[in-house]
């Protein structure tokens, strides 16, 4: 089953995102085990269409504890700054033997400022 986690970010802000998807778990690991996080637009709490942010393993996501399911996810400012509202996410790993595993659900919150004068081009590389 898996665990959900909701949380808010700034539009257009970097964040790190932790998350602990073992409360409820026996038996599974990241071990040997590609991890995906996604983001989608929603529709009552449901995904909508294609991901709009996407993080694998290396490319903005990190195990941080593989036996105790905890693992990172970094967004950059890009990933952010053109969103405002609500979005469903999960993360789902791929194990050893293919077996697709959602491991956290949720609700992610990007809050935007319309007086906050930031674009891309603005932010130092």
């Amino acid at each position: 089953m898996p665990v959900t986690q909701n949380f808010s970010v700034p539009a257009g802000d970097a964040a790190e995102l932790n998350f602990d998807c073992s409360p409820d778990d026996v038996g599974t690991t990241l071990l040997g085990s590609t991890v995906y996080w996604c983001v989608y637009e929603q529709e009552c709490g449901v995904a909508s269409g294609d991901a709009i942010v996407k993080k694998v393993l290396d490319h903005g996501l990190q195990i941080i504890d593989p036996t105790d399911l905890t693992f990172q996810v970094i967004l950059r400012e890009i990933d952010t700054v053109d969103l405002s509202g609500n979005y469903y996410h999960e993360a789902f790993i791929v194990d050893e033997d293919e077996a697709i595993i959602t491991v956290t659900i949720g609700i992610m919150t990007v809050n935007s400022n319309p007086d906050r004068d930031l674009t891309i081009e603005e932010l130092p590389a």
